[in-house]
């Protein structure tokens, strides 16, 4: 993977992340506590995801 398709992947599962983290406060804030609770859980792995891909630095292509 080139550089660039590795940026626009973590921006996609950021913003996956982000997404969930919002809609899973608003449920926990205005429903159920449990669903909510799952969906910020769900959206954490993304993050992680994402995470781990940022660490490994892929190599530059020459």
């Amino acid at each position: 993977m080139n550089t660039l398709r590795v940026r626009q992947l973590r921006n996609i599962l950021n913003t996956i992340f982000i997404f969930g983290a919002l809609v899973g406060m608003f449920v926990y804030y205005k429903g159920n506590i449990d669903t909510g609770a799952a969906i910020i859980i769900i959206s954490m792995v993304f993050k992680f995801v994402e995470t781990a891909i940022r660490l490994l630095k892929p190599e530059k292509e020459n």
